[in-house]
């Protein structure tokens, strides 16, 4: 099943800084459960560009906790053709073409309210994160710590709300903005400063990919668990006129008659058509895993290959360390050998490894469920020696 487009009115325009503007869209009241999301979540838009359809995936920056309306953020891209003409052209009252809220980079419900949080973000990677912001501090108790790097002052895309929200809840929300034409380029000491509390707390990161990068390695050499990191990264897809597919190579893989899923908690047995994406076969199967672009690019359908392997025609929206572990796109992955092919839909997030956080919970409980019964049964013969 493709992604489906709904009709929304743009009903403001801001300008946040020179190349960003954000963008209040306004949900008809039909549409109004389907539009309903969480904070951290996308939209993916499809905008006409000459003869061609392009699609691009823009973070929300609202916060549902606070009945705020469905607003965007895009910034200017060198050469953009859909940035540039957003900012350029798109007014209120004009109308865009919106898919349903996706993506998994959402606070995590079942963490404790004594575990602080974490947010970095650089240049426009703040529109999630400012969303998850005010979604912790209207829903929870956590302390907060949010580091924003930008280029320059002139730089900070909603630096006035940032600041005053933390004016707002002092001694609860530490804000730390860092501009490199100042402070010079960040570096790992600068975020290694900030953390506390490592063993607990997560850690949610977006922004540029060496802004990315360098936080990543700050956590992984301060001994943060890699399950306790989500992130998130903005691509851009490729246009259709701009695809050069491979057809040659994914004509000689292998693939087997059919592929399991985890998916919702239950291993689905779905067949294999030759050519076909994994998401596709898993579509034609009545299935409807996580998915959003379709492109490669935001990152919705992420996988885990529990056994056999894959072909992806794109992976932009993973990191190298993701496709290490085991990450695979559904939208974009085809078996690459004839061998069992085991994927798991549910185990992943946007977080630095494949890993995933409900399994560890998993074997917590597992190990606690031992030492329950590993203590009734030293109860019992404690008793009958008694006795």
């Amino acid at each position: 099943m493709s992604v489906v487009f709904h009709e929304l009115e743009v009903s403001a325009v801001i300008v946040e800084t020179p190349e960003c503007s954000s963008f209040e869209l306004r949900v008809p009241a039909d549409l109004e459960e389907a539009f309903r999301y969480r904070a951290g979540q996308h939209l993916t838009l499809q905008l006409p560009w000459e003869q061609l359809k392009l699609t691009r995936c823009y973070s929300l920056s609202s916060c549902p906790d606070l009945g705020e309306a469905p607003k965007i953020a895009v910034k200017r891209v060198p050469s953009g053709r859909i940035s540039n003409w957003l900012n350029d052209e798109l007014e209120a009252g004009d109308t865009v073409m919106a898919s349903v809220p996706e993506g998994r980079f959402v606070l995590d419900p079942q963490t404790r309210s004594g575990a602080p949080l974490f947010l970095f973000a650089a240049g426009s990677g703040i529109t999630p994160i400012i969303a998850l912001l005010k979604s912790a501090l209207a829903a929870t108790k956590r302390s907060i710590t949010l580091l924003y790097a930008n280029q320059d002052a002139d730089s900070v895309i909603y630096g006035a709300e940032v600041s005053r929200l933390a004016a707002e809840n002092p001694g609860r929300l530490a804000v730390h903005f860092h501009f490199d034409s100042t402070n010079g380029y960040l570096e790992q000491h600068d975020v290694r400063g900030l953390l506390h509390h490592c063993e607990i707390a997560e850690f949610y990161i977006c922004g540029p990919e060496p802004f990315m990068e360098l936080v990543e390695k700050t956590l992984e050499h301060a001994g943060v668990h890699e399950e306790l990191v989500y992130t998130e990264r903005f691509v851009s897809p490729s246009d259709p006129d701009r695809v050069h597919g491979d057809s040659a190579a994914e004509a000689s893989l292998d693939s087997p008659d059919s592929f399991s899923l985890w998916l919702n908690g239950r291993s689905r047995t779905v067949p294999y058509v030759k050519g076909k994406t994994l998401l596709e076969c898993a579509h034609d199967s009545g299935l409807q895993p996580a998915h959003s672009c379709e492109s490669g690019y935001c990152g919705s359908c992420m996988a885990h290959v529990n056994t056999g392997k894959v072909y992806m025609r794109t992976h932009e929206a993973l990191s190298d360390r993701d496709i290490e572990r085991g990450v695979a796109l559904l939208c974009q992955s085809l078996p690459a050998s004839g061998e069992p092919l085991e994927l798991d839909s549910d185990s992943t997030s946007f977080r630095a490894a494949s890993a995933v956080k409900s399994s560890y919970s998993k074997r917590a409980s597992r190990l606690a469920a031992l030492g329950i019964f590993a203590f009734m049964l030293a109860g019992t013969l404690i008793l009958r020696l008694v006795d």
